[in-house]
């Protein structure tokens, strides 16, 4: 055999060699690997339970007496999360300004309709809510245009403590007075508007300057120059219904005359005219020269002069008044609206 014959089979041979190590290579890996597994499951320690030394219980059909039963695994424990951190708020910049602005409690105004010369002013009622002392502004502002009519400065109010504040529907410096239609109080502390809590009634009021002469169930009769020259407007009423001034000033006559029975004639202060009650009562009139306020009795209904059933006879008269060189104006459109709103 030559030397090129003889190194081709010492290389086959050693082929064979290396493939033979790697397969018991391989063979002692997976040998290891099971010999690994079992031993992990011979040393899991069972679940240690004491017995009572009593009469073995019965085994399951099929089973040797006195097998005892396999051992269960226990079930396996889930993890409890861990809570999450409490993240701490943060603060609510709203809050924290509701809480420093104004509020008043318990607010209220009465009464709910109040008439320029009358003896009712609107009162407001109310008290400072919260825990600290503020300095307050009342304002008073007619609804439809927002423009203050009067202000009132109460100083430094204590919470808890009741204010009052009462206006006579005049303007600061009493340089006339407010215009008709419905008006709001408004308090202020430091140029801010205090909220009103939910505790509190309206704090809005109508403010007029006449009301409806009669305090009762009335209808309307003749009115301005229905025949024979009638100068006013008729409302009839009940017999003895009490007719108050529509508008207060002084009483410039108090008299009778057999067509206008017994009648009063009322100059109406800050308007120029002249307000004339014809058909009434002899007694409860003031007498001339008196002062009355708008609201206050002037007398009684009636039927006295001549008169078709109890009714009031009233008219209006222009500047400078009654049988002074006025003249008599329709008064009808005027009374049906103060008796929409007295």
């Amino acid at each position: 055999m030559d030397l090129r014959s003889r190194a081709a089979q010492i290389h086959r041979r050693f082929e064979l060699i290396v493939a033979l190590l790697i397969i018991a290579g391989v063979a002692l890996v997976l040998a290891s690997a099971d010999s690994a597994s079992a031993s992990g499951e011979a040393t899991t320690t069972p679940e240690t339970t004491t017995t009572t030394p009593t009469e073995a219980p019965p085994s399951a059909e099929g089973d040797p007496a006195g097998t005892p039963p396999p051992a269960t695994e226990p079930a396996p424990i889930e993890p409890v999360p861990a809570e999450p951190s409490a993240t701490p708020a943060e603060p609510d910049p709203l809050a924290a300004r509701r809480r420093s602005s104004p509020r008043i409690s318990s607010a209220r105004v009465s009464p709910a309709t109040v008439f320029l010369g009358s003896r009712r002013h609107a009162v407001f009622h109310f008290d400072l809510a919260g825990n600290r002392a503020r300095r307050l502004l009342v304002k008073v502002v007619k609804v439809s245009t927002g423009k203050v009519k009067k202000r009132f400065r109460l100083g430094r109010v204590e919470p808890g403590q009741r204010q009052r504040v009462a206006w006579d529907g005049m303007l600061a410096g009493g340089d006339g007075a407010s215009g008709q239609g419905e008006h709001a109080f408004r308090v202020f502390a430091g140029g801010e508007r205090a909220a009103v809590s939910r505790d509190s009634e309206t704090q809005r009021f109508g403010f007029y300057g006449n009301r409806f002469p009669l305090l009762g169930r009335h209808t309307y009769g003749d009115g301005f120059g229905a025949g024979r020259g009638h100068q006013g407007q008729d409302v009839f009423a009940t017999c003895g219904t009490r007719i108050v001034a529509a508008r207060g000033g002084r009483v410039q006559t108090k008299a009778y005359q057999s067509a206008a029975g017994y009648y009063v004639v009322i100059d109406a202060r800050g308007t120029g005219q002249d307000y004339v009650y014809m058909h009434m009562e002899r007694g409860d009139r003031p007498r001339a020269g008196s002062w009355v306020r708008t609201g206050e009795t002037v007398g009684h209904e009636s039927d006295s002069g001549d008169a078709t059933g109890c009714h009031l006879h009233f008219e209006l008269w222009t500047a400078p008044g009654w049988y002074e060189g006025g003249h008599a104006r329709p008064p009808t459109r005027p009374l049906k609206r103060w008796d929409g709103w007295s």
